[in-house]
């Protein structure tokens, strides 16, 4: 979940949360949930969208990149290029925003874990969720992948993007050690704590390994064969399992959270970051084996051009935006390489055939 190379970033060890930026959030506002009009239109719609023409785009004045999951970075390059991919804000034009706030108020999303009190106390006390993400908040982030799933994949547990992340981010930040996983595991069911411990890992398999150019390399009869997948989960190192079935419901919510990454604007230029790559990728190879279960809608021809204001006007944004793809999957790649390396985690995998 960055771009930037391990050893540029000071090692945070899995048996401990890094320190917070801010004071922990109580139990009540981890709950509270505060979605911004871009998430608000792609819960409403079922998918994500571009929203050039329909907001101005400018840099955040307030942007620290060190309240975000990305503080670890100590590379002043580095740090100016990820700055430059989460520094943005949107305000948006009365008309589309009207319109986004009245889909949104005509869908109903279920609230499944509103009420547990356990839970977000777990979440509170033990844990560490105050970072800051792309758009907002951490918890901003898990509530939106959380309530998407809930809306467009009601046949799985929400609860699964709401703790994706609690087992270890991308940058090695952990909001909680190794020897909290009994206390999780006693708050979930089996197969909820099957997709949660496996979902740190198949990112970063998604992104540092061969794992999804295998897949997409499979015919469709080799692909209606696949037995599983066995991989090492972030935090321990430990040796995951996933069947068939749990794999294939794994990468759609590996999707829907590839959303939450899209460029906000001007897709034709902004698509070639790493996110997009993959959910492009991912998309297309879950269409192909019909397992597309969760309602993720996606045109190519949604793209729109660079249009006033619809990104900031830095030289840092124009210089990120125009980075071709294979120097983005090979900064990212390297990456996950490095972190897991730093925290002895091991990409070694086994598609089970």
């Amino acid at each position: 979940m960055c771009q930037s190379e391990a050893p540029d970033a000071a090692p945070v060890k899995p048996d401990a949360a890094p320190p917070a930026s801010k004071p922990k959030p109580q139990a009540e506002e981890l709950a509270a949930i505060r979605h911004s009009p871009q998430r608000k239109r792609a819960i409403a719609l079922g998918r994500p969208s571009d929203a050039a023409g329909e907001c101005d785009v400018v840099a955040d004045p307030r942007f620290d990149i060190d309240k975000t999951i990305f503080g670890t970075l100590t590379s002043p390059v580095k740090r100016w290029v990820q700055s430059a991919k989460l520094n943005h804000v949107e305000t948006w034009h009365a008309e589309p925003l009207a319109g986004i706030e009245s889909a949104f108020a005509a869908v109903s999303v279920p609230r499944s874990v509103s009420d547990d009190a356990p839970l977000f106390r777990f979440m509170a006390e033990e844990c560490d969720f105050s970072l800051e993400h792309a758009d907002g908040s951490f918890m901003d982030h898990l509530h939106f992948c959380a309530d998407y799933s809930a809306l467009h994949f009601s046949d799985h547990s929400p609860r699964v993007l709401l703790l994706h992340s609690i087992l270890g981010v991308g940058t090695n930040c952990f909001p909680m050690g190794a020897e909290k996983l009994p206390a999780l595991r006693s708050l979930l069911d089996e197969e909820e704590f099957a997709q949660i411990s496996a979902f740190p890992s198949v990112l970063r398999l998604m992104v540092g390994t061969d794992f999804l150019s295998r897949l997409e390399a499979a015919s469709e009869e080799e692909l209606g064969a696949l037995r599983g997948l066995s991989c090492r989960r972030v935090l321990d190192n430990a040796e995951v399992h996933l069947s068939s079935e749990q794999l294939w419901a794994q990468l759609n919510y590996q999707l829907i959270h590839l959303i939450d990454f899209l460029p906000a604007t001007a897709w034709q230029v902004t698509f070639s970051d790493y996110f997009a790559v993959f959910f492009v990728r991912l998309h297309a190879l879950l269409q192909r084996a019909g397992k597309l279960l969760a309602g993720v809608a996606y045109q190519p021809e949604w793209a729109k051009p660079l249009l006033p204001n619809s990104r900031p006007s830095s030289w840092a944004h124009w210089v990120v935006d125009r980075l071709p793809v294979r120097i983005n999957l090979s900064l990212a790649g390297k990456a996950i390489r490095g972190y897991s390396a730093e925290i002895g985690h091991s990409l070694d995998y086994t598609l089970l055939w």
